[in-house]
């Protein structure tokens, strides 16, 4: 019914067959049988074509503002997205782990947030198997994780490979024979040591030692249960948690050692009361990265969101 309005509109507009054949570069014939088409499927005439001037009927007024309703919605709509491919308005949901969203993301947002201020940004703080759940239902744009299952639901793109470090609290005993193999929290974050050259040493060392682990199902508590099963040791566990940042906070109260990333420590100036060891093992290295669900448009909004998420955590 509408899809002749340009045509009706610009016979309205000009008040003349002639002429609005002329803007709308095709013939007058082919113009007044297309509007006595859309007059027959209507069942009345829109234009008064008796005198000098082409005139509005009845029916022709309705159709007119029903028509500059459309335009209206239509023009806006065209505005709309000239504002959100410029980046003038839109919104994106972020979702991380809670380590993640204390340290690293609150880095990139910030840095996002100077550069598009009309951008609103939603951070959702969740586990990585919740994360992922909200991904592939889009109830979040944009994940930053280790990705532990399989990366073939995303297209992730890599932002820094994380090393894996023990964390044992400053006023275990241990810590005086071993010397040579430990670091401080302060080497990562002031960049004063090369991770992947500080001295390996292996898990056997602390056999005596009771750990803080992640709970069953989270891939630190995968890669640590394998950690000790190539060490051929059975750990003493005093706790399971739910988040990395917890079983820090545990082991730095001394309560016991647990497993953390180097990147808690290159964006967080952290950790006053623990030393930090290389478990000489393959599985202290995993891949960060930022992701979205497979075969999603990403927004201009979420491309530069990534964008700026491998300049502020780096490769």
């Amino acid at each position: 019914m509408f899809s002749k309005l340009d045509y009706v509109y610009a016979v309205y507009k000009e008040q003349s067959f002639t002429r609005a054949a002329e803007k709308l570069f095709i013939s007058q014939p082919s113009l007044s049988a297309a509007i006595k088409k859309l007059e027959k499927m209507l069942g009345a005439p829109l234009f008064n074509r008796s005198g000098s001037a082409v005139t509005l009927t009845e029916v022709g007024l309705e159709y007119i503002s029903a028509v500059e309703k459309i335009i209206k919605i239509r023009e806006e709509f065209k505005s709309r997205v000239n504002d959100i491919y410029n980046l003038e308005v839109g919104r994106i949901t972020v979702g991380g782990t809670n380590y993640l969203s204390s340290y690293v993301l609150p880095r990139i947002i910030n840095r996002f947030a100077a550069l598009y201020p009309k951008i609103e940004v939603n951070l959702v703080e969740a586990h990585s198997a919740s994360l992922c759940e909200m991904i592939k239902s889009e109830e979040i744009d944009i994940v930053i994780d280790s990705f532990d299952e399989s990366l073939e639901e995303y297209e992730g793109y890599p932002l820094a490979k994380e090393r894996i470090f023990l964390c044992v609290p400053k006023d275990r005993e241990i810590n005086a024979t071993l010397k040579e193999y430990s670091i401080s929290p302060e080497d990562i974050y002031n960049g004063t040591v090369d991770v992947n050259k500080v001295k390996p040493i292996n898990i056997n060392a602390f056999a005596d030692e009771s750990f803080v682990l992640l709970k069953k199902g989270n891939d630190m508590y995968n890669r640590a249960m394998r950690i000790f099963e190539d060490g051929g040791i059975f750990p003493n566990v005093t706790f399971n948690v739910d988040q990395l940042n917890i079983s820090y906070a545990l082991a730095e109260s001394g309560i016991g050692l647990c497993f953390v990333t180097d990147t808690l420590f290159r964006f967080g100036n952290i950790g006053k009361n623990i030393l930090l060891y290389n478990v000489s093992s393959e599985l202290s290295n995993r891949m960060l990265y930022v992701a979205h669900k497979k075969n999603k448009y990403p927004s201009n909004a979420m491309r530069k969101f990534i964008e700026i998420s491998k300049e502020v955590v780096g490769i």
